[in-house]
């Protein structure tokens, strides 16, 4: 367990400028190697090509290299430590950093939109944190302050907090706070927990959620030494994998056998990694509301606080895949802005907020919290038409399709024909899974967009919070008398296509109405 917020830590709001703890060069080393590792990414295989082929003394060469680059990346940590400056002042954060590159960042508390703490697992016995501040629609996170006591990052996230509490009060009384001083509000005094998930929860999330394929792409171009490796061990076990397979060997049933043992025990493998990764991210997780604000607590080694204001979330969105259906699970999404111009993983993401693998029931209590009203799983849904499958099909899939059968019909390739077909016949389904799926809902407080093939995602969102509505007709539609709708809004933008052009117009003048009569904030 942390340790809980000491109310009695205060804030240097004066205007000299503040060091990080030595422990930030540790931080900064480990960002330069983990940058310096996503460049090389690219050059992997040309780097483990060379390293096979390379002699002796080519590979202790390659070895110096290699401690000489992480050398410069300490050395590098050192000298961004050692340039790294930091104040409160004025209800601003100013930070100065770069060390060829220098980096003046001036943050004012009124810009803040969520506050992050992060507790990296080296900074944990040493009861220190990262404290992340990011803006509305910023290219990215606008303040990184990377090594500073716990207890003083959740000072500082409540005297910001506060700051905006009391600009609220102050902007709803002005004549009754006249010339008076606003109370200091605690707002971490009336914290309730909303949601807990236990150890079974994340392990049935892990098995339901395999995002392990993508390190089995990044290890590729060691396939073949890891090959080479089991072939030498089961050698020594005395099993030739050339005389297991040739013909005289064993039944076909009995290879069969033994291949389906294999495949089940990587399955199982890969299965054991991805519930592995999913404890280190959300164990001990807890989603909290603490008065206007919704704050998400995770992490096994890296412990990380996210909060996020309430009237920011922009949509909410419940997302079960078909293995989340057998076993009634959804993960659900409260999304906020989208980050312009930066990819960031998305259970990293201060601008979302998952509740991983709940229950029908509990998906149902929490949209309630957020959105009052909102009824994701309702069935008055208003389903897209069945050209949406014609155009797919007609206008998209046949010409290559075609192509596909000519080429291996006069060539005789019967192989390729029946490919073509079958290729044909799972499109033709998966257009057809989607076109049942896919339709939309109004209630007249909130839209309701229903998608997805095998699995399927409910999104709910506030027309007031739209910030363009797009009506696309091509002329195929215009004679059958359809059109697409596209809501753009500061989380993304939501299609769905080949609805009746009638519902199209009342929805998209419903929701104008909507956006210029109410003229509600929502930053």
């Amino acid at each position: 367990m942390e340790d809980a917020p000491d109310s009695s830590v205060q804030v240097d709001t004066g205007s000299h400028w503040q060091r990080l703890a030595t422990i930030a060069i540790m931080y900064f080393t480990v960002s330069n190697i983990k940058g310096m590792a996503k460049g090389l990414i690219y050059v992997v295989p040309a780097l483990a090509v060379t390293f096979n082929q390379a002699d002796g003394p080519m590979k202790d060469y390659l070895y110096v290299g290699g401690a000489a680059l992480v050398l410069l990346m300490a050395v590098s940590g050192l000298a961004s430590f050692l340039m790294y400056r930091f104040r409160v002042h004025n209800q601003h954060i100013e930070i100065q950093s770069g060390v060829f590159s220098r980096k003046y960042t001036n943050l004012p508390f009124w810009r803040i939109q969520n506050v992050k703490i992060d507790l990296p697992f080296y900074y944990r016995p040493f009861k220190y944190a990262l404290l992340v501040l990011d803006t509305a629609g910023s290219a990215g996170e606008e303040a990184r302050i990377v090594a500073v006591p716990l207890h003083y990052a959740h000072a500082l996230r409540r005297h910001v907090l506060v700051h905006h509490k009391n600009a609220e009060i102050a902007a709803t009384e002005p004549q009754s706070n006249h010339g008076a001083t606003l109370p200091s509000h605690d707002v971490d005094a009336d914290e309730v927990v909303l949601n807990r998930r236990s150890i079974g929860d994340i392990v049935i999330h892990g098995i339901t959620n395999n995002r392990v394929w993508i390190l089995l792409g990044v290890a590729a171009p060691f396939y073949d030494d890891a090959i080479t490796m089991v072939s030498s061990w089961l050698a020594e076990k005395g099993l030739q994998l050339n005389q297991l397979v040739g013909e005289q060997a064993i039944a076909w049933w009995q290879f069969g056998l033994y291949a389906l043992v294999i495949v089940m025990m990587i399955m199982a493998v890969l299965a054991l990694i991805s519930v592995g990764g999913a404890l280190f991210t959300f164990y001990g997780y807890t989603l909290s509301r603490s008065d206007d604000r919704y704050i998400r607590r995770s992490g096994l080694l890296n412990k990380q606080e996210v909060s996020m204001r309430a009237s920011r979330i922009q949509m909410i969105k419940a997302k079960q895949d078909w293995l989340d259906k057998i076993l009634k699970r959804v993960n659900l999404y409260f999304e906020q802005n989208t980050t312009v111009g930066k990819q960031v993983q998305e259970l990293m993401s201060p601008n979302k907020l998952i509740v991983p693998s709940v229950t029908e029931d509990e998906v149902a209590a929490l949209t309630v919290e957020v959105m009052p009203g909102c009824k994701l799983h309702r069935h008055d849904f208003t389903a897209i038409s069945k050209r949406f499958i014609v155009h797919w099909m007609l206008m998209v899939w046949s010409w290559p399709l075609i192509g596909l059968f000519a080429v291996g019909f006069i060539a005789s390739e019967w192989d390729i024909v029946m490919a073509s077909l079958v290729l044909g016949g799972v499109l033709l389904a998966m257009l057809s899974l989607q076109w049942w799926r896919w339709g939309m809902a109004y209630d007249g407080k909130y839209i309701y967009v229903r998608q997805g093939r095998i699995g399927i995602d409910y999104l709910c969102f506030e027309p007031f919070k739209v910030q363009q509505v797009i009506v696309k007709q091509s002329v195929f539609m215009k004679r059958r008398k359809l059109a697409s709708i596209v809501f753009v809004m500061a989380s993304g933008s939501v299609t769905v296509p080949f609805l009746p052009q009638k519902y199209v117009q009342s929805i998209a003048d419903k929701v104008l109405f909507e956006v210029e009569s109410t003229r509600k904030s929502w930053m």
